[in-house]
């Protein structure tokens, strides 16, 4: 009896971190959304690029494509094994906490990755570029695509 209880509680316990490290990340999704996919070169559209700069930036996005693919399945596949984790019968405490630390990791790198390809588009750009690009980048999605335009006018009238 005393086992099942010792088992019952590690249990929880596991599936506690499992949820509290779920909702610590922001979520990968399973298919790329397109704003989400194009938020970077929708954001460097609106900054004036020269045609060397645009050259300069595709080629550090494609040689970085890859890698970021590759980042992004990982992180989808960690997530898959968590799930399947969290689904079985009875569930197993180690195996949870051990699968929520692997999805974090793939998570961190795949930040990690995006954050470097991020500085090395940014070291490409001029200063004032570099600040609407930040600004750009960290608009609300709404702001972004025209929809939040149309409040702001129709408010100072």
């Amino acid at each position: 009896m005393r086992r099942l209880t010792t088992r019952i509680v590690f249990s929880a316990l596991g599936l506690s971190l499992a949820g509290l490290v779920l909702a610590q990340s922001a979520p990968v999704p399973a298919a790329p959304h397109p704003l989400l996919r194009h938020r970077l070169r929708e954001c460097l559209s609106i900054i004036d690029l020269t045609d060397a700069e645009k050259a300069s930036i595709q080629a550090i996005l494609d040689a970085a494509a890859p890698t970021l693919q590759a980042d992004a399945d990982a992180a989808r596949a960690a997530r898959e094994t968590l799930k399947t984790a969290l689904e079985a019968n009875p569930p197993d405490a180690c195996a949870i906490g051990a699968d929520a630390l692997a999805l974090r990791s793939a998570r961190e790198t795949l930040q990690a990755e995006r954050q470097s390809v991020l500085q090395q588009v940014e070291a490409t750009l001029l200063p004032d570029q570099v600040s609407r690009l930040e600004g750009c980048l960290a608009a609300p999605l709404a702001s972004t695509t025209g929809a939040g335009d149309t409040p702001t006018a129709s408010s100072g009238e």
